[in-house]
């Protein structure tokens, strides 16, 4: 049964403005090691950054809270999808996240079932 659904655009410029005038620590509270490790190896990192951003909010929307984005690590799985992990998240919840960006914008969603 689906227990929320969530969705986030985030301007990827913009995004980038603000990783430019707050640096590392803003980063730092926003994205894990693994995070941050696996898009600053890429091409434009701002796009996957923001875009995982963007995951971490939906998220939030759908389940109608606010969760340290700590707390949250965006990951691939074996076939290259990515996954959404949450510490602390009640194993009877399972997180389905869609992540793109093209032309300046970046968009997440996430849809959280509630398994009986």
């Amino acid at each position: 049964m689906i227990h929320g659904i969530g969705i986030e655009i985030i301007d990827v410029d913009r995004f980038f403005r603000v990783m430019e005038r707050r640096g590392e620590r803003f980063l730092k509270r926003l994205f894990t090691a693994d995070e941050l490790d696996y898009c600053m190896r890429k091409r434009r990192p701002e796009e996957r950054l923001a875009a995982r951003f963007a995951a971490k909010k939906s998220f939030m929307k759908a389940v109608g809270k606010t969760v340290n984005f700590l707390d949250m690590e965006i990951r691939s799985d074996v076939d290259g999808r990515p996954t959404l992990h949450v510490n602390g998240l009640d194993d009877s919840f399972r997180i389905v996240i869609s992540l793109s960006h093209d032309k300046g914008l970046a968009i997440a969603q996430a849809i959280v079932y509630k398994l009986p």
